[in-house]
């Protein structure tokens, strides 16, 4: 990203807000008090009068006008869930290519972030904005990205289950939401990329069905390596150290770099991570 960001767009291309919420308007404020940054919401944010979520197609509509809007210098997609994919096949993500703004998104949004990066080769990050006001290391992150030093947004305090180096541009997201593109026009192409995978909930037998789905589309024989975030409902479970020795076992290759950190997840203070700029972490340099 070379133009600082001066006007944003608040968009939800997944589950509706409910419209009694007053956390968007938090946002703005905090927005324009701290970075000066002038945002508008987009109406497809917030559920209908009824309480459901705004149609696939008014939400792919306004993904286009966020991005066609030569105001707009940035995309903030501060909603999570579920509904993502209903949107896919309404979006040309070549005609967005045209449009190098970046966009922002966590979750449900690993649906879009994976397509709006390979296809339409935007700057992309795995971040919810939504935490800004909340999170003073969630602000510093942000603050890296709007000053131009976006490459500074990597783990900092990290482990290697196996291997010693791990680089590459980061793919996935989400480890449920990601599989909703396996299969279809949009399937991340994972050849060496680091697969980034975290979770908010799903008990370890849950995500184990999912470990197995990425085994068998060759995920694992085709990334440069495996990066985890936060489970968070594992953690809570006390089960973060099965999971390492299960993700170990099911991928069953001792040369693939696999690394954990903490600082990636649905936590308030997760990293914003920036999908088009290449990682490198080693095994001997970290906090």
């Amino acid at each position: 990203m070379t133009k600082q960001i001066s006007q944003a767009a608040i968009i939800g291309c997944s589950d509706g807000t409910s419209q009694d919420s007053d956390e968007i308007i938090i946002l703005q404020d905090f927005l324009r008090e701290r970075f000066m940054i002038s945002s508008w919401i987009y109406p497809t944010l917030y559920c209908t009068s009824l309480g459901e979520t705004q149609s696939p197609q008014m939400r792919a509509q306004m993904l286009y006008e966020a991005f066609l809007d030569e105001k707009m210098d940035a995309v903030f997609d501060v909603s999570g869930g579920d509904a993502v994919n209903g949107i896919l096949s309404l979006v040309d993500f070549s005609v967005l290519r045209k449009f190098q703004k970046p966009y922002f998104g966590y979750s449900d949004n690993s649906v879009l972030l994976n397509p709006l990066r390979q296809i339409s080769r935007l700057p992309v990050y795995y971040f919810q904005p939504r935490f800004l006001p909340q999170s003073t290391i969630a602000q510093d992150y942000f603050a890296a990205v709007f000053e131009n030093h976006p490459e500074t947004n990597v783990p900092r305090k990290y482990t290697f289950l196996q291997g010693d180096v791990l680089t590459g541009e980061i793919v996935g997201g989400n480890i449920r939401c990601t599989l909703k593109l396996i299969g279809t026009p949009w399937q991340p192409n994972f050849n060496e990329k680091v697969l980034l995978l975290e979770s908010n909930s799903g008990n370890l037998s849950r995500i184990e069905t999912m470990l197995w789905q990425y085994k068998h589309i060759g995920a694992f024989s085709q990334c440069s390596g495996v990066l985890l975030g936060n489970f968070t409902e594992i953690a809570q479970n006390g089960q973060m150290l099965q999971l390492y020795m299960l993700v170990q076992q099911i991928i069953d290759n001792p040369d693939l770099p696999i690394v954990h950190t903490k600082e990636i997840g649905h936590q308030i203070d997760s990293l914003c991570l920036p999908f088009h700029i290449p990682i490198c972490l080693r095994r001997d340099i970290h906090i």
